[in-house]
């Protein structure tokens, strides 16, 4: 039997954005595209309220994109250690 936990120390919930470069990350994963961490969070916490379009730019294939708020999204997953968030979520 699997022992997986919900409580798992080694993932914490951030804020997340899917890259639109689709074409570049479809060779590592097309069915849910890359994920952009933008900030830690909690699993309460509701969304910073943003009034405008998102810059980010892909940590992976380094493409500039925007995106608007309702785009973000809450997600559970490991982020490295030297982890610097979006200055909106910091």
């Amino acid at each position: 039997m699997a022992t997986w936990s919900p409580w798992n120390e080694a993932e914490q919930y951030v804020w997340v954005v899917i890259c639109k470069n689709r074409k570049f990350h479809a060779r590592q994963n097309m069915f849910s595209g890359h994920k952009i961490p933008l900030g830690a969070t909690d699993a309460l916490t509701p969304p910073p309220e943003i009034d405008c379009l998102l810059t980010v730019r892909c940590d992976d294939c380094g493409e500039e994109n925007q995106y608007d708020p309702a785009d973000v999204v809450r997600l559970q997953m490991e982020i490295a250690s030297d982890f610097k968030p979006h200055p909106l979520f910091g």
